[in-house]
């Protein structure tokens, strides 16, 4: 339950965090003017608007870093990963007992298998 609500709360910083970058006037114009950010210009005035705009953008980020680090360090119940101290080789090799191994095959050299085709009698037949 905690975990889907911090993966909630970790999902809404990252939508506002990528529309204030968006908000933000660049020297080019960028999306903050056609987005409305003449209205915020107003509303603040010139640089009121650019301060605010950074300052909600760095508290963002650093809650966008903070949420990223402790949902890393959260217990997600969905994940199948077994973080059991002991090897994983001792754990399942307890109750293993020995194992027969059948003896090697003898394998023969693949010229001594291969048929033997005389090609002399077939090409005096073809030739005539």
């Amino acid at each position: 339950m905690l975990y889907g609500v911090a993966i909630f709360i970790f999902v809404m910083i990252c939508i506002m965090l990528m529309g204030i970058i968006l908000l933000q006037s660049s020297k080019t114009g960028g999306m903050g003017t056609a987005m409305g950010g003449q209205a915020i210009n107003t509303a603040f005035g010139g640089h009121g608007a650019d301060k605010l705009l950074v300052r909600t953008t760095s508290g963002l980020a650093v809650a966008f870093m903070v949420m990223a680090i402790i949902i890393g360090m959260m217990d997600n119940p969905a994940s199948r990963i077994d973080f059991n101290p002991e090897p994983v080789l001792s754990s399942k090799n307890k109750g293993a007992q020995n194992v027969f191994t059948t003896p090697p095959l003898e394998l023969q050299p693949i010229e001594t298998t291969l048929p033997v085709v005389e090609k002399s009698a077939g090409k005096e037949e073809g030739s005539e």
